[in-house]
């Protein structure tokens, strides 16, 4: 989500977009894209169009710039989309009971374990790369020396 929010703020950077232009961008888009896709769904379940790999890519296109401007709108109201979500779930979770809310927490710390564990892949690789980076440099200089030396032999 966080590097949708920075496409977003790089958006209206670049476009020169202003708070009252935002908020009316992001509220009129989404409805817009909430309807184009509302419009999908009725010509496969009433007009019996095909669900075809067509009308699957317009979905995608569609729930993308939807959900570009939800990211504009939270933003823009000064709610990050990870509050609004979090939020929402705990909401729906204690309004439907679909799990219990200790249910919920063991998912998000598996997620929170999952996080930190590709974070700390990502810095071992960082580190192996480091490593190697450092071999390559020390073997080129030892190739330099080892050359000068043959020099002044000769």
């Amino acid at each position: 989500m966080k590097d949708l929010q920075n496409l977003v703020y790089k958006f209206m950077e670049k476009e020169e977009v202003t708070l009252k232009q935002a908020l009316m961008q992001s509220s009129l888009g989404a409805c817009a894209k909430t309807g184009d896709l509302a419009e999908i769904a009725r010509g496969v379940i009433y007009s019996g169009y095909p669900y075809n790999d067509d009308r699957k890519k317009r979905v995608a296109e569609h729930l993308g710039e939807l959900l570009f401007y939800w990211v504009m709108l939270a933003s823009t109201t000064g709610f990050s989309p990870e509050q609004i979500m979090a939020e929402y779930i705990s909401a729906y979770i204690q309004r439907t009971k679909i799990m219990t809310e200790d249910e919920f927490r063991a998912i998000k710390n598996r997620e929170k374990l999952i996080q930190e564990d590709q974070k700390t892949a990502e810095a071992s690789i960082l580190e192996m790369l480091k490593y190697v980076k450092a071999q390559e440099i020390q073997q080129v200089q030892q190739v330099q020396q080892d050359k000068k030396l043959r020099e002044q032999v000769k």
